[in-house]
């Protein structure tokens, strides 16, 4: 599979889990129709021209859409750290309240955690 492909790909789930049919995504667009059933069957790659909107549009990163890794260049990261970036990256194709949902549920546990750990202390001192 091609760089190309994952991309087309990417943005075939995203269309999917975003809009209730490609009509719609191509409506919101101003695309002609059809455009995503060209682009399913590779009669057309129009989308790579598109991808800094389709990225604002999806609100992900133009990196995560093209399937870039992501960069060790802060080399203050552990490795968890970076591991937990590259596994938020791949939550891009999930439609965006979930997305939301899914860190607001991380961001809470790792609070939580961080309390009990506090409070956990204060008790033995």
């Amino acid at each position: 599979m091609t760089e190309n492909d994952r991309v087309k790909e990417k943005l075939l789930l995203l269309i999917e889990t975003e809009y209730p049919s490609d009509a719609a995504f191509e409506r919101v667009m101003g695309l002609k129709p059809k455009t995503v059933d060209n682009w399913r069957r590779d009669k057309s790659r129009s989308y790579l021209k598109m991808l800094p909107e389709l990225s604002a549009l999806f609100h992900i990163s133009l990196e995560a859409l093209m399937n870039i890794p992501l960069q060790r260049i802060a080399t203050d990261l552990s490795d968890d750290e970076y591991e937990m970036l590259s596994l938020y990256r791949e939550t891009s194709v999930l439609p965006k309240a979930q997305r939301e949902a899914l860190k607001e549920t991380l961001e809470t546990t790792m609070r939580l955690y961080l309390e009990l750990k506090n409070k956990s202390k204060r008790t033995r001192s």
